[in-house]
């Protein structure tokens, strides 16, 4: 089965969203972003890069480890 990093990630990212009750640019604002940059990533479905994921779970105050685990990576083969 392949994994889409980048669908994964939209996936967690609008779930945390919809639990904290925040916007797309509020995101963008709080991690230091530009709203264009994280509204490219979410669009097109490509996986960001890893200081942009860094930047995104420190602008919401958790960690990369709390930001990824979640079933659908938690189920991934190593």
């Amino acid at each position: 089965m392949e994994i889409n990093d980048g669908a994964l990630f939209k996936q967690r990212l609008y779930e945390y969203m919809k639990q904290e009750n925040i916007t797309l640019n509020r995101v963008a604002t709080l991690s230091d972003i530009t709203a264009s940059t994280l509204n490219n990533i979410v669009n097109r479905g490509s996986a960001p890069r890893i200081d942009t994921i860094r930047k995104i779970c420190n602008g919401l105050n958790i960690s990369v480890h709390d930001f990824f685990d979640f079933p659908p990576y938690n189920e991934v083969e190593k």
